[in-house]
């Protein structure tokens, strides 16, 4: 009786004979694991502060309060990113156009030059506002 309890729960049919030694095929499936979204923009650090560094820094400054060494030959001045006040009066699609097509295209300084080509995607665009935001007091 108990083997036969045995076979039907392991799946075999009255008429079908299990040997007692035969383990049944069992086949065991992983969950499906969703591919993970593209880690976090800021998620290499490093390369943003590092494009900062290079690309912003001479005229928005280190802190970015808008005080590199280009800035003194500058007017009108680079915006500070460290006051709220910019944050408080700019969106991040606002910034992004700046930084992608330069200061003209929303009415500010033409010398604030496009860098959209050199960002490879607007994520590393929106990595960059991220930090931006970091310097805000």
């Amino acid at each position: 009786m108990f083997s036969m309890m045995l076979m039907l729960a392991c799946g075999a049919s009255e008429t079908e004979t299990i040997a007692p030694d035969a383990t049944p095929d069992v086949v065991v499936e992983e969950p499906a694991v969703e591919e993970e979204a593209a880690a976090p923009a800021d998620a290499d650090n490093s390369a943003v502060v590092a494009k900062y560094t290079a690309t912003c820094a001479p005229c928005h400054g280190e802190t970015g309060a808008g005080d590199g060494a280009a800035a003194a030959t500058l007017e009108p001045k680079p915006a500070s990113f460290a006051d709220a006040s910019f944050w408080a009066e700019h969106d991040d699609a606002h910034v992004m156009k700046v930084i992608k097509e330069g200061g003209a295209s929303v009415g500010k300084s033409p010398l604030m030059a496009p860098f959209g080509a050199s960002f490879e995607n607007d994520a590393e665009i929106e990595a960059m506002i991220a930090h931006m935001k970091t310097f805000q007091n």
